[in-house]
């Protein structure tokens, strides 16, 4: 980090102004405006007053201790990602936990520690009342200090995404919208800008991202089927449903017709699992064990390309697109394979539990079925 950027850093922690700055210091605001765009650096003679005001050393206002503290920072954010985007919730809490203990300024830590909380009580299934209240109470508290005290970008975006999402459960709709609106649209994302300013090979892979980016989209808002109407009704019944998730699978299978879809395997694993319950309690045994068995292929190729590093994609609209340094969760302990495999417990498929089909299933699945080696993505995740 240069001077620039550590002073307006600092500046900000300490609740000054540019002119507080300035004025303190005897120089012009236009003066601490340069320094913080990089454009000029203050005098030698203004280093003491300078750290002085900030309450720092000037090793740190001169980024001498920021770069070993980020780094530091950097390997605790990352080591708790190892563990909570395979479904390690309590371990990532853990460590992000003592990460602010060691550095309690520090955004990057206190938004992890955000999406920790987020998924903790959006996925886990047995969370106390109390316990998810006291998960939300938290995100919400981090998300609300990134926002009035961060400057970093991302960070903002990551706390208005949570806080948009927390909000209406809240009863604070008025809130999440005034802070959605606060967002670009789409088409000024990043996505789509660095698609227009990089050109070749980097450019093309950019295009590759974005397109992927809104697969990822349409595929989930294929299958959004929770809307109510006024009157609580839900707009899609059972079969309304089903066809949704049949319109999702042809979709997939349109944009990826080899057969390698990296990362997608897992949204046909469950929706053919979806589908799959779907007829078994309509006793329909040929559909059931044909999703069935497509939710086990799918999710054992899912199991086997987040062990690839060096995987790449080679349908047509993919082809060549390198996905080695794109990052993904679980949001499960279990494999996806032993997902599937718990799943077949269930009792709406105890009319076809004693088939030759469903043992094949059960057999092919315990082949690669356990639970997720967080350490093994440390170096290697996506």
């Amino acid at each position: 980090m240069n001077i620039g950027s550590t002073i307006k850093k600092l500046r900000r922690e300490k609740d000054m102004t540019q002119e507080d700055l300035a004025e303190a210091l005897g120089v012009s605001v236009s003066a601490v405006s340069q320094w913080e765009l990089e454009k000029t650096a203050p005098d030698l003679s203004l280093i003491p007053p300078l750290c002085n005001l900030l309450g720092v050393s000037a090793d740190t206002l001169l980024g001498i201790d920021l770069e070993a503290k980020e780094k530091r920072i950097d390997e605790i954010t990352a080591k708790a990602h190892s563990y909570e985007s395979r479904g390690y919730t309590d371990e990532a809490y853990n460590i992000l936990r003592e990460g602010l203990r060691e550095f309690p300024d520090s955004f990057k830590i206190m938004g992890a520690l955000m999406h920790t909380l987020f998924n903790t009580r959006r996925h886990d299934m047995f969370l106390s009342e109390e316990d998810r209240k006291n998960c939300t109470d938290e995100a919400v508290r981090l998300a609300e200090k990134i926002l009035e005290k961060c400057t970093d970008d991302q960070l903002r975006h990551g706390a208005i995404q949570k806080l948009c999402l927390l909000y209406p459960n809240l009863g604070k709709t008025e809130r999440a919208v005034e802070i959605a609106n606060k967002m670009p649209p789409m088409v000024v994302s990043n996505g789509f800008l660095l698609t227009h300013i990089y050109k070749k090979e980097k450019g093309y892979q950019h295009d590759k991202m974005l397109l992927d980016d809104l697969i990822q989209f349409l595929s989930n808002k294929i299958v959004s089927y929770g809307r109510q109407r006024k009157n609580g009704e839900l707009y899609y019944n059972d079969e309304d449903r089903a066809a949704l998730r049949e319109k999702r699978i042809a979709f997939l299978n349109l944009m990826y017709e080899d057969g390698n879809m990296g990362f997608y395997h897992c949204h046909l694993k469950d929706t053919h699992a979806w589908q799959s319950i779907y007829f078994a309690r309509k006793k329909d045994a040929e559909n059931t064990l044909y999703h069935l068995s497509k939710a086990a292929e799918h999710a054992i190729k899912f199991v086997k390309y987040a062990s690839d590093d060096k995987y790449v994609h080679t349908s047509l609209l993919f082809r060549e697109y390198d996905t080695s340094t794109v990052c993904f969760s679980t949001g499960s302990k279990e494999n996806d394979a032993l997902e599937i495999l718990t799943h077949m417990d269930d009792a709406e498929y105890d009319f076809i539990r004693d088939t030759e089909g469903f043992a094949k299933i059960r057999d092919d699945l315990k082949k690669h079925a356990k639970n997720w080696d967080p350490a093994s993505f440390e170096q290697t995740d996506k």
